[in-house]
């Protein structure tokens, strides 16, 4: 994934996407403890105790980029 930076809007909207996709995957859980036990960074490598969550997040950020790049072009196109 090439570095791109978020607007402090972007990366609230990649938040909320990734939140809604973990409550959505585990069937409507509402435990907060759970989401940060998951996203919990391990020291020895960088990444989240869920190594999953990490791989969501990824995903949250690039549609929210898609959906500027979206946004841009067809804002350019007129």
């Amino acid at each position: 994934m090439k570095k791109q930076r978020l607007s402090p809007e972007q990366a609230f909207a990649a938040m909320v996407l990734f939140l809604e996709r973990y409550y959505a995957r585990g069937a409507g859980a509402d435990d907060l403890a759970a989401v940060l036990s998951d996203i919990q960074v391990n020291e020895r490598d960088g990444l989240p105790a869920d190594p999953g969550s990490w791989t969501d997040w990824l995903s949250a950020v690039e549609d929210v980029l898609a959906e500027r790049a979206q946004k841009d072009h067809f804002i350019g196109a007129r």
